[in-house]
Parts: structure tokens; sequence; C-alpha cells
């Protein structure tokens, strides 16, 4: 008996035959190095969904089981919207940035129907802004928010009526920020590469010892921490030529700062 899961990785940076045969061959490369030690075990794809742009696989083999249960925990998978409770946490990734002006909205992977979550603009001003009255055009330019941003959310109220969802940033996405603003260290968000090429591109162009770490949140999600003294934009603006498919932002603890010192 084999085993299907679909994954919560979006793949959108897909543009040309070659292309999307270059992202096959990376993505199973990534989902090996999740299963390493399970080769009596296989994986296969099974179609790349064209409505949420994410990948069906097929796993087979004695530990198909347990690989289905261990790519859930480390890459994620989609939710069914039936299935969601009020105060689970969920890994997601910001959408549709700055379009509307009353909250952000969160891709978690919700499905049957397809549902976004909802972050007010009172909770992030609570969250992000020590309560304090800022638009939500001054909360996305000071953290440097764009398109498939990591974050984990919180439930807070599910209207299953309307189909709806409300949340909250979770623990694990403030204390990222917290220890931003604690060590003043900047960083470097990167969306549409994977961590590997990523590294060749910033070593290359002689930036590797400019670093702490490279966390990544997805096959094509990764945050950049850098040495104390680094200056984001400045990275930013040496790779950047070098990464046409991609975003890039500039998380930057003293622009934060000013926003939550402002009267």
């Amino acid at each position: 008996m084999v085993k299907n899961l679909v994954l919560f990785d979006k793949i959108y940076n897909v543009s040309s035959r070659g292309n999307k045969e270059d992202i096959y061959l990376r993505y199973f490369k990534y989902l090996k190095e999740h299963i390493k030690g399970f080769s009596d075990n296989s994986i296969e794809f099974k179609k790349l969904r064209k409505f949420d742009k994410r990948f069906e696989i097929i796993i087979s083999g004695p530990e198909e089981g347990f690989i289905l249960n261990l790519l859930k925990k480390e890459i994620g998978s989609i939710n069914e919207f039936n299935e969601v409770k009020v105060g689970k946490e969920y890994q997601g990734s910001l959408v549709d940035v700055g379009k509307v002006g009353f909250g952000l909205f969160v891709d978690c992977a919700i499905l049957n129907p397809p549902t976004d979550v909802l972050i007010n603009l009172h909770t992030l001003r609570d969250q992000l802004c020590q309560g304090k009255e800022r638009s939500l055009k001054q909360i996305i330019e000071a953290y440097d928010f764009i398109d498939h941003f990591p974050v984990y959310i919180k439930i807070t109220e599910l209207d299953i009526i309307n189909n709806k969802l409300l949340g909250e940033l979770a623990p694990k996405t403030l204390n990222f920020y917290k220890k931003i603003l604690e060590e003043n260290i900047e960083g470097v968000f990167l969306s549409g590469e994977t961590k590997g090429q990523f590294k060749k591109i910033i070593t290359r162009k002689g930036h590797f010892r400019d670093i702490i770490t490279v966390k990544r949140f997805g096959f094509l999600e990764n945050i950049i921490l850098l040495k104390e003294g680094t200056d984001a934009p400045g990275i930013i603006s040496h790779i950047g030529n070098q990464l046409s498919n991609c975003k890039l932002s500039a998380i930057r603890p003293q622009r934060i700062k000013r926003l939550l010192s402002k009267e």
C-alpha cells in the first residue's frame, strides 16, 4: 500500500520546460535529504498541482507511514479546512502583501475551501508595534514584508459558515524578531531560490564570511542572518543581479526600532 502526500512548499518560479525539469530534480534531491537512511523506500512525483503549485508525491516501502509523518513534520503538508483548530499553530507564508489596508493574509496551505488566514491590523499593532497606532503601510515598510515571507501563526477565530479564519503571530515568529532586536543583527530574506544555490552565489561574491547562518523555511524561502556590522541592503545590492528570479527584503532592527519609538 502506498501513501499520497501533498507538500506545503509552493513552486512559484517555474517559467519554462527546462526550468521545470530542473525544479523537479532539485526538489527530489531536497526530499531525499530528509529521508536519508531509508533506502528500501521510494518517493515519486505524482504531479505539480496547477491550482496551488504544490507537489503531490507517492511514498512506498516498508517505512512509508513513518516517512509520511516525517515529511509532514519537517516540510509540512496541506490542511483541510474542516480540520483546522482554534489555538493550533500552523506554518505559513505572506500573500498579497499591501493589497488591503486592514491586515496581512497568510497562506497556511488550508484547502477545501482554499482559505488564507487574516492577521488584522489591531493584532499586528499589538504584536509588532507594542500596541502603538501604526498604519499597515508603516508596519510593512519597517519589517520589509513581501510575498512568501515565512511566518508561524496561531488560529484565534474560526468562522465555519463564512469560511474565514483569523490568526495571530505565533511565539516562534515573535521570538525571531526578539532575537533580531536584542542582538542588533540584520538579515536578508530570499524568496525564489534554494539554500544551496544562494550559498554558491554568496560565496562567489565574497560574502560568505559575513553570514552567521542561513535559516531554511521552505524549498524556496530562506532567511540569512548577518554578522553584526554587516549591512543588509549592501548585501542585496551586491548579489541581487545574480538572482534574477528572486525577491529579496532587508530585515533591519534599527528600522523596526524607529517604528516603535515614533510618537
